[in-house]
């Protein structure tokens, strides 16, 4: 069977898609990859065959497409125009070389589905979040969606029931889904690959005495670069300097450690770390709201503190801290869901809901339960099983 994925070149959508590809692949099965060009050294790396398609862009990098990160309101409003900036007419073309079984497309790479549905081939969308459910993917985009089909003489589907009606991948149990989305005809859910096989060791360079409880912050790879985030950097080292915890802050890999003076004794400034290796460690986890690092916490057991700063965080912070699982310190309350003015953020408040999350067992507990229902859920195997069937 030949599978062809596309991916929306950012960071979070890699993660998410490439476990799909390697168990693809470790099945005996051909691959290959679409997305933009330079984004694509992530999967050539990895040793997936690429297929460079659509604009040359990238969601870390503002220069690269403008167009896409200049845009006001929704996010998904700028996915589906990208698709139509020559992503949907490369596919074609590749697909013809190529000639796929099955197209799996990332949720939010609209160029993948347009094109299933011009060549008649089976498809999947693979959702590298939560998951936007119908009604709100309609609200929020339906305008822009129709007119990508339109463009490609595709048939009107202003409900969006024809996109939702292949098969979803969810990397989620139904205890997170949003409680406005809807159970699908075609959907399957699996167990991503870290809540499988053992613990790390601790890293041997975290800072300050072992019996500090650990805490990490991360904004991830897309904000943390940006004013914005250098700000909530800041605010979490005021909050935590005296408090008897080892702090680990990710501060990017383009960032100078000097803009930051010296750090308190309990805090280290790190470029990156590898979130699977540290959080199982961690007695919380500052975030702003990425499911793909919130997912590596849930996998530890790690309770959260919430920090939305932009895209689909608000929403995902409000839901996950609605289920007990952290605490969300968004602190501009406007529509659909609160998020962050990082210039605004109180050291004290991080604080309180630092120690909030350590001290009160019921949001480890409620992790802890969450976690558990992601471990009944089928392997990535079953999901390649699930895609066999689909091509038939």
């Amino acid at each position: 069977m030949r599978i062809l994925f596309t991916c929306v070149p950012g960071t979070a959508h890699f993660h998410a898609m490439v476990p799909l590809v390697q168990a693809a692949r470790a099945a005996g099965h051909e691959v290959a990859v679409a997305t933009a060009e330079t984004f694509g050294a992530a999967f050539t790396r990895e040793g997936i065959r690429l297929l460079p398609s659509g604009k040359d862009w990238s969601q870390s990098d503002p220069a690269s497409l403008p167009s896409f990160h200049e845009r006001k309101g929704p996010q998904i409003v700028a996915f589906a125009e990208v698709a139509g900036m020559g992503m949907v007419d490369d596919l074609l073309e590749h697909a013809r070389r190529f000639e796929p079984d099955v197209i799996v497309w990332d949720a939010m790479e609209f160029g993948g589905w347009i094109a299933a549905e011009l060549l008649g081939i089976p498809q999947a969308a693979a959702a590298s979040a939560m998951g936007t459910p119908r009604p709100i993917m309609r609200a929020m985009a339906g305008d822009a969606l129709a007119a990508l089909t339109s463009k490609y003489g595709l048939p009107d589907d202003p409900e969006l029931r024809r996109m939702f009606s292949h098969l979803y991948l969810h990397r989620k149990p139904r205890t997170l889904d949003l409680p406005y989305g809807e159970k699908l005809a075609e959907e399957f859910r699996y167990r991503p690959a870290m809540f499988d096989g053992p613990t790390p060791p601790a890293p041997d360079w975290v800072p300050g005495p072992a019996d500090h409880p650990l805490v990490h912050l991360s904004l991830g790879t897309t904000f943390v670069g940006t004013p914005a985030a250098r700000a909530v950097h800041r605010a979490v080292l005021t909050a935590l300097a005296d408090e008897p915890v080892r702090l680990v802050v990710s501060i990017g890999r383009s960032a100078d450690p000097a803009e930051y003076g010296t750090p308190p004794p309990n805090a280290l400034l790190v470029p990156y770390v590898d979130h699977s290796t540290l959080l199982p460690h961690c007695a919380a986890f500052i975030s702003h709201g990425s499911f793909s690092s919130i997912l590596v916490a849930i996998a530890g057991g790690v309770p959260l503190c919430f920090l939305p700063m932009g895209a689909d965080q608000p929403v995902v912070s409000m839901h996950l801290a609605n289920l007990g699982l952290g605490v969300n310190l968004a602190n501009v309350h406007h529509p659909p869901a609160p998020s962050l003015d990082a210039l605004a953020l109180e050291p004290e408040a991080v604080r309180r809901a630092v120690r909030r999350v350590i001290d009160e067992p019921g949001y480890a507990g409620a992790v802890s339960s969450v976690r558990d229902d992601f471990r009944r859920l089928p392997g990535l195997p079953a999901v390649i099983d699930r895609l066999e069937r689909l091509a038939g």
